[in-house]
């Protein structure tokens, strides 16, 4: 078996790289079907009221609160022989699929207050689920490397595999699911499919890694000392904030897209030629942002993603009926945006946690990362919540092809100009962010001359 042993002072290698990545394709395949569909083939397909499910992922998100950061400070302190992070990552495997299929597959015998009751034991299980996967991999990203700018690759190639998982779910299955003789069926069978793929890719995975032994038994403390080390560290603060921000725009142009798609420019057959555009373009603006990173610093990297997202969100305000080539323009705009977010912020977040070891003596990456992801997830969250009062306050016809005037006008600005908004103060935030590559480069010094002296 091909040895994958990170090496902490130098760049990761390509075996390494690949076997990190892998598990992303089938896991995004899931998990943006699920984020970017689930409420409306809920709504349309199942018949769930719109405000029950928007009440079930508000509430979930509480749960989500819960979960989260005990999945962190639980990978943390976990000793066992595989690592801190592979043996989550093997263990997620199986309740991903199981629950995965749960969401896509109620039994059509089930009664509306049956069915309420099934999806949000479907939800809150493959939330969950999915957390357990989510929280050990991103810190596990983060050990992989010292290097300031190696973590960026790191992370640009786990997003890369997530954007192929994610080609696959936006161009070809949501497309298919809308246009599907058989929707339920149609759901039940991609269920399957995936939940196999995330259990051999998870699998291979954790069979080819290799994790650094020296952050063994060097988690954090309990839970609250750990949570208030988080909350102390002025960067981590900054940056958990503005990532939240970011993500919920970027969540409510996901959660309505199908929507917008369907009632407002009238072509539910084309959204996989939308969501080509945004994932091609985001997967293949990666190693610009990777090489400007280098060269002006992450921070300003990102300001100048948020900048071309803005322009992208307010633009799509003003798409119409039939307007295929500028959802096409808008959405590649959109799609850089969010590729240069996810990369940078998460490798920012490794020289954060870089800051918090110098400040508290501690690797706490599972604890940084699970706060990562309860902020991602509750992004989205909200704005499926929001998304289902709003559509029911606004007299949304669950598939009627004419809606209201109304209807359009919440449509278009959970779209355009709620992502706009939250992004314009997501850059306030970033632009007050301090920890530079030179700030890093001393602080590394400084924990390299403590490991060398404990190591005397």
């Amino acid at each position: 078996m091909p040895d994958a042993q990170p090496s902490s002072g130098s760049s990761p290698t390509l075996v390494t790289l690949l076997a990190y990545a892998a598990p992303m394709i089938a896991i995004n395949f899931s998990l943006v079907l699920f984020m970017s569909y689930v409420n409306k083939y809920a709504i349309d397909v199942l018949l769930v009221p719109a405000t029950a499910m928007g009440l079930i992922f508000g509430v979930g998100r509480l749960w989500d609160a819960v979960t989260d950061p005990m999945a962190g400070i639980w990978s943390d302190r976990t000793e066992h022989r595989l690592g801190r992070r592979r043996p989550w990552i093997l263990a997620s495997s199986l309740p991903v699929a199981l629950f995965g299929l749960m969401v896509w597959a109620p039994p059509e015998s089930l009664s509306t207050t049956e069915l309420i009751v099934w999806m949000t034991v479907a939800v809150f299980g493959f939330n969950t689920a999915m957390t357990l996967f989510l929280t050990p991999h991103q810190a596990l990203g983060a050990e992989l490397t010292i290097d300031h700018h190696s973590v960026s690759r790191i992370f640009a190639f786990r997003q890369a595999a997530g954007y192929i998982g994610m080609i696959g779910c936006l161009v070809f299955a949501i497309g298919y699911l809308m246009t599907a003789p058989d929707r339920r069926e149609s759901a039940r069978e991609l269920a399957i499919y995936s939940g196999i793929a995330i259990i051999v890719f998870n699998t291979i995975s954790v069979a080819f890694l290799r994790e650094p032994a020296e952050n063994r038994r060097r988690g954090g403390g309990d839970s609250i000392g750990v949570a208030r080390d988080v909350w102390k560290n002025s960067h981590a603060r900054r940056l958990l904030i503005m990532i939240f921000i970011e993500h919920t725009g970027a969540g409510a142009s996901m959660v309505v897209a199908p929507f917008l798609m369907q009632y407002v420019i009238g072509l539910p057959g084309n959204i996989g030629d939308i969501f080509m555009f945004y994932v091609g373009s985001s997967l293949l603006s990666l190693p610009i942002w990777l090489r400007l990173s280098r060269s002006i610093g992450k921070r300003n990297t990102w300001m100048v993603g948020l900048v071309i997202g803005m322009t992208g969100y307010l633009s799509l305000f003003f798409v119409g009926k039939g307007d295929l080539g500028w959802m096409q323009m808008v959405v590649t705009l959109t799609g850089a945006c969010s590729a240069c977010g996810t990369v940078i912020g998460s490798s920012m977040l490794a020289d954060v946690i870089d800051a918090d070891e110098l400040e508290t003596g501690e690797r706490k990456e599972g604890a940084y990362y699970s706060a990562y992801t309860f902020l991602f997830k509750a992004s989205s969250g909200v704005m499926a919540m929001i998304t289902g009062f709003v559509l029911a306050g606004t007299g949304f016809v669950p598939n009627a092809p004419d809606q209201s005037e109304t209807v359009g006008l919440a449509i278009r600005s959970l779209n355009g100009l709620v992502p706009f908004t939250t992004i314009f103060i997501g850059a306030f935030i970033l632009a007050r962010f301090t920890l530079t590559e030179e700030v890093h480069a001393g602080i590394r010094a400084q924990l390299d001359a403590r490991r060398a002296d404990e190591s005397d």
